[in-house]
């Protein structure tokens, strides 16, 4: 019973955040029911089944690939949920479901996300300099899996709607002003390009926590929390995604496309030349060069995508008279 209250409150209060949260966007009423539905499917079935295949043996430890908590019939379960849970989120959202369904698969990663350990914790077993190379050389690459777990959760949306009959734009919208033939390829190049620059100093403006000087870096970031982070990556990547859809008329899955690159990238600007020594070798553990690299590849991908997802149909929201055009 000590444990259920807590948890009975925090989903109360989650639910009324959403649904006044909403409302400061003049969102029907019914509307902000639909969204409360599709993200409860997402948390039950990603989020909360889910979660034995990926918890971690500790309580405090982080959710990753690197640890090998998560095995092959885990991984392919966590991919199973994330289809199902488009899919049935499509239908409990109905007619909103092209929407609000694809908020699904990204709510359970951003359950797990909020309840893991963050990279403090995760660099603690890989304090040496070596290890932390190694880590950094893995994790780079860990997004691509968690992107694929909300790719699935986005493929049971659109198996829903071609079971109905329903047309799901995945890149722009009716219009004539949808990019067509090479312009398309051209606009998810130029969306992943802005993404990831506006993206790196919006994550380093709203990810923030203690700030120290650094004669070589300039400024070194400890480690955020995960609301923070969540707001951060939220933030971050909701503006991207307004922007991309405002100037180049495509959607958003190039936008949270390149939440991977982000961290890669991240990884990758540590990697090179002495930075991660330097940090090894005058800093705490808890310090890093970019607030980027202060955040799990699970973190990441999950707030990234429900970030991008927010600020593409905000612009629609803004800019066209009707969603049903996109």
């Amino acid at each position: 019973m000590d444990l259920l209250f807590p948890a009975a409150l925090r989903i109360i209060t989650a639910v009324a955040l959403i649904y006044f949260g909403l409302g400061l966007f003049n969102i029907h009423w019914l509307m902000r029911v639909r969204a409360i539905a599709a993200l409860s499917v997402g948390a039950l079935l990603v989020g909360a089944v889910g979660w034995p295949l990926v918890r971690p043996e500790l309580p405090v430890a982080t959710i990753t690939l690197v640890n090998g908590s998560i095995s092959l019939p885990g991984a392919i379960g966590c991919v199973l949920l994330a289809f199902s849970a488009g899919f049935i989120a499509f239908f409990v959202s109905w007619p909103a479901g092209k929407i609000l369904a694809p908020y699904a698969a990204p709510t359970g990663l951003a359950i797990w996300a909020m309840f893991s350990g963050n990279m403090h914790q995760l660099l603690l077993d890989h304090y040496e300099p070596a290890r932390r190379e190694t880590l950094y050389a893995a994790l780079r690459w860990e997004g691509f899996f968690w992107l694929l777990i909300c790719a699935a959760g986005y493929l049971g949306v659109l198996a829903a709607s071609r079971l109905v009959g329903a047309k799901i734009l995945i890149l722009g919208q009716f219009n004539s002003d949808k990019p067509k033939g090479t312009a398309i390829l051209t606009n998810i190049l130029l969306a992943m390009g802005i993404t990831l620059v506006v993206s790196w100093v919006a994550v380093g403006i709203f990810v923030q926590d203690v700030h120290q000087v650094d004669p070589e870096l300039g400024t070194v970031v400890g480690q955020p929390g995960n609301r923070q982070i969540a707001f951060g990556v939220f933030t971050a990547f909701c503006i991207s995604a307004y922007l991309v859809k405002y100037t180049l008329k495509i959607g958003y899955l190039p936008v949270a496309a390149a939440s991977v690159l982000l961290t890669f990238g991240g990884s990758m600007a540590l990697l090179r030349g002495q930075t991660l020594s330097h940090l090894a070798g005058n800093w705490p553990i808890a310090y890093f060069n970019h607030a980027v690299n202060a955040i799990t590849p699970l973190q990441m991908v999950a707030f990234a995508v429900l970030g991008s997802i927010t600020g593409y149909w905000m612009a629609v929201k803004f800019h066209h008279l009707s969603w049903q055009t996109h």
